[in-house]
């Protein structure tokens, strides 16, 4: 236990050489699947921010959001029947007002049925001040089912189902929007949401040793009204190699049904 204290002791202060960069494009591959998180995650993603964003002595995994840089994104998912799409955009209007949108699309093909999920969110927040962010939002889930009679060709029923989510956020980062020389600190998560008799709390908290390198845990708990409770937690790292390229690793116990309840292996690409 001494060695590996030891150990990373002496990476957290390795000397950060100054590289300034700026980038627009941010492309990851990979997989992220923790249980019911807002960023589950699994194939290939594209993300533009509309000014360039300048890596440099900021932590560099959230130097757009420090920056507050407008973005759009786009992530594709296909698997067996499944295809799955979501874009995302991310608009900051000064520190008095952030909007972020969303709209995804999942369709499952199969021999007997059909069935497409389309879902339409929006969250609204505000800068308390340098360091915290809160906000609330609210998502609106609809879901179209064909069921096919495996006797009679032809034959089908048709039925859909409509349902509204409802959420409360809030964000703090140490490093607020300051630029000039690192000091290690947190980037820290929290997130409420209740839909359809199912209540859920996600607190993602991340520790930045150098601007290229944290290591985080993320922590979900589920409350259903007819299943019971679910817990989840996942400890993982991000490092970066250079500005341009980084891999995340991250693996998840579930505390209730004692097995792997998460992973997470990314690769992410910047220029």
């Amino acid at each position: 236990m001494l060695r590996l204290s030891a150990c990373l002791l002496a990476i957290s202060t390795l000397p950060v050489f100054a590289q300034s960069t700026d980038i627009q494009h941010e492309v990851a591959l990979g997989f992220s699947d923790v249980r019911d998180a807002d960023d589950n995650f699994i194939g290939a993603s594209y993300r533009y921010y509309f000014e360039s964003v300048n890596i440099d002595q900021q932590p560099w995994s959230i130097s757009p959001y420090l920056q507050r840089t407008n973005n759009v994104s786009v992530d594709y998912f296909g698997i067996d029947n499944i295809d799955s799409v979501n874009v995302r955009g991310e608009w900051f209007y000064s520190d008095a007002l952030v909007i972020r949108g969303r709209y995804g699309r999942v369709t499952n093909d199969s021999r007997f049925y059909d069935e497409t999920l389309n879902r339409y969110a929006v969250e609204v927040s505000t800068f308390a001040n340098q360091n915290w962010e809160y906000g609330i939002g609210v998502e609106y889930f609809h879901l179209n089912e064909e069921l096919y009679s495996s006797i009679n060709a032809g034959v089908s029923e048709k039925r859909s189902d409509s349902e509204f989510s409802y959420s409360a956020f809030a964000r703090y980062t140490s490093f607020g929007q300051r630029s000039g020389k690192f000091s290690p600190g947190w980037d820290t998560k929290l997130k409420a949401t209740q839909f359809d008799g199912e209540f859920s709390v996600e607190l993602d908290t991340d520790y930045y040793f150098r601007p290229d390198w944290s290591v985080g845990v993320t922590y979900i708990h589920e409350s259903n009204e007819v299943i019971g409770s679910d817990n989840v937690i996942e400890l993982g790292t991000h490092y970066w190699f250079n500005p341009h390229s980084s891999i995340e690793f991250g693996l998840g116990y579930d505390t209730d049904e004692n097995q792997l309840g998460s992973a997470t292996l990314l690769g992410t690409f910047r220029f």
